[in-house]
Formats: structure tokens, sequence, C-alpha cells
């Protein structure tokens, strides 16, 4: 009797996510940005809630003087000087203890977000030779698009101070409006383009610092309109990130007064600038259904990700797709927050939007 024929690909399914979820991470370019909470125990489903704890911006420190001067105890001797006994005895000076008050918000799973592939026996026999190359990569490169595109959109939508009041906007100041000439190609119009934006930039960084947004892990994201601009002008220089194969690290075309610039096609001509803790992505994860052939629940970097196998009798074919539950967010202040004696309260501060209009021209 012949043998039966082996599989020649041994897939442990733990093994198979945890290096699905290190190809996404290299892959994301906004999606790298947000910052990240998953939960793999998650028992709900789409439009649930879950609830994120939002970092305490500091412990209040109070100060204490001497409790009185030390006067000599001789009045008039200039040869008798106090000694520390003479001191009055100071109250009580234990300072008071401060509490880490991390508030919680909460983060809807709004999408359940999902691929797959099929992989007949003849594909398997013949065609898959590499299944990290054909297979893997594929799956994850489509998340990647995924996850970049539906972040862009959510960047254009919630990157703003719009929701601050008059006061509010004249403490920490508020979106970024900028007019430039349009383009005639002549250098003193190249310099006066990169001029406005330049300006701009300088005023969003003291908005960003007027509210008290950390200098460290700023970001601009544009287009490729507003890069070309920058590129042209002679007073930036663009650091070159080339040969590394984080696709973040391959779209930050440089820095610019504390920001590294993203580029990405889906912004026209426009700015939005934040820090990494504006944004937040949540992601949970559904239970492995009892159906499956086979499947695993992982969570590498922040991102949840379930893979699942099956297999289908009447094509004789496996299934093999990735799929998880995601939310995204903006991440607002405390209630209790103030800036230079303005309340603000729980609105969006870490980033707002430059709006570029050309003007002139026929």
């Amino acid at each position: 009797m012949a043998p039966r024929t082996a599989h020649h690909f041994n897939l442990d399914p733990v093994q198979v996510t945890i290096a699905a979820l290190g190809i996404l991470d290299r892959q994301l370019t906004l999606g790298g940005i947000p910052a990240r909470y998953s939960e793999l125990n998650f028992h709900g489903g789409v439009g649930d809630v879950i609830n994120v704890n939002r970092e305490s911006r500091g412990i209040a420190v109070q100060e204490s003087g001497i409790s009185a001067p030390i006067k000599n105890p001789i009045t008039g001797d200039q040869n008798v000087f106090a000694a520390a006994s003479d001191r009055p005895l100071p109250g009580d000076r234990r300072a008071p203890n401060g509490f880490v008050n991390e508030t919680r918000f909460p983060v809807q799973l709004t999408t359940l977000a999902q691929n797959a592939t099929a992989l007949g026996m003849e594909t398997v026999a013949f065609d898959l030779k590499r299944f990290g190359s054909q297979v893997l990569t594929k799956l994850t490169r489509g998340f990647a698009e995924y996850f970049d595109d539906t972040i862009a959109e959510f960047i254009k939508a919630n990157i703003n101070r719009s929701s601050l009041n008059a006061s509010q906007k004249k403490a920490i100041g508020g979106d970024v409006d900028v007019k430039i000439p349009v383009a005639d190609g002549t250098k003193a119009n190249l310099n006066e383009r990169a001029l406005g934006l330049r300006t701009a930039l300088v005023d969003a960084r003291m908005y960003l610092n007027l509210a008290n947004v950390p200098q460290s892990e700023r970001y601009l994201i544009a287009g490729p309109e507003v890069e070309a601009i920058l590129l042209k002008d002679p007073e930036f220089v663009a650091v070159d990130y080339s040969g590394d194969t984080n696709a973040l690290r391959r779209a930050i075309v440089g820095r610019i007064y504390g920001f590294d610039i993203v580029i990405h096609n889906s912004f026209g001509l426009e700015m939005y600038l934040f820090h990494k803790s504006a944004m937040l992505i949540a992601s949970a994860c559904p239970s492995l259904p009892m159906g499956a052939v086979t499947g695993s629940v992982q969570n590498v970097n922040g991102i949840a990700t379930r893979m699942l196998v099956d297999y289908d009798y009447n094509a004789k074919q496996d299934t093999i797709g990735l799929d998880t539950m995601y939310g995204l967010a903006t991440v607002k202040e405390d209630p209790d927050y103030v800036v230079r004696g303005a309340t603000i309260g729980e609105k969006f501060v870490r980033g707002l939007k430059i709006s570029i209009t050309e003007v002139g021209g026929a």
C-alpha cells in the first residue's frame, strides 16, 4: 500500500499569527502612528465599548518656606548670634499625598476588519512554495492598506480644534489658516510659498506648546502637494531613511520644527499636526469559533488579531483568514484640565489642522 501524501506545510497557528502581526506592524504607515490598546480576552462584539485609561498629567507640587525667621535672642547685641536651637519649631512639613488619577474614556469597536484566501489542493501541491511571502504577506498587506486608508479618513475628520470656544482658542490657539500664492515656477514664488507654510507651522507649534503637548513624537501629516512645496524650499533639508524596512520610517521624508513629516496620498493641500497620543486604536478579537479547523488569537505590539483555518469539503480547499475588531478615538483631556487660567475640560487639544488656500493667478 502506497504511503499517504503528506502536507508539505506544517503550520502552527500560533506562530503563523505572530508572524502575520509582525509583518503587518512593519507594513503600516499611518496605521503605525496612533497609540494602541488591545484586549485578547474580550467577550463581546462589534458595537461594544472598551474603556481605556487616560494617563494623568502629573501630581501637583506644594511649596513650603521657613516657619519663621531666626532672631537674635539678645536684642542689640552684635556679638551674640542665633543658634539652631533658637529656630521656632516648624509645623507639619509633610507633603500631601497626590493621587494618580487616570480617568477612563470609551472606545467603541466600530468595525470587524477581515480578509481571507482559499488554497485549493492543486495550489498547495504545485504553486505554494513559500507560505510567508506568497500568502501571509499578501493578507497583511491588505490589512495595512485598509488601516492606512481608514486612519487617513479619521485624521481628516477628527484632528482639529473646532470644538474649542473663543476663550479657549485665545488661551491655547485653534486651527491655522494660511494663504500662499499660486505656483508660477519662479524662485521668488517658491520661496514665498514655502515661507507661508513655515510660518503656519511655527504658529501651529506654538499652539501645541501652549496646550502642554509633549515635544517628542510629534507628526506632520500631509499630501504630495505639500511635500513638493517643502522639498523646493531652500531652508528645508530632507532626511534619508532609505534601507529601513519599516513602512512608517520610509514614509517620513524629513523633520521640521520638531515634527516628523509623513506623506500619504490620501491628503491634499492641507496639514495635520498632532502628538502620537492624540489618537488611539483599540482592537479586540472575537473568540475562536467551535467549527473552525484550527486558529489562534494573538497580540503583538498592541494589535490583536485572530487567524482561522477552515476546510471546504465541496471545493476541496483550505481557507485561511485574519480578522480583528477595532475602533478609533481621539484622546481628549481630563474634565478639570486648565491652561493659562482657561478651563479647557474634556476637549481635544493634542493636534490641529492647517488649512492651505492658494490665491492669485488667472
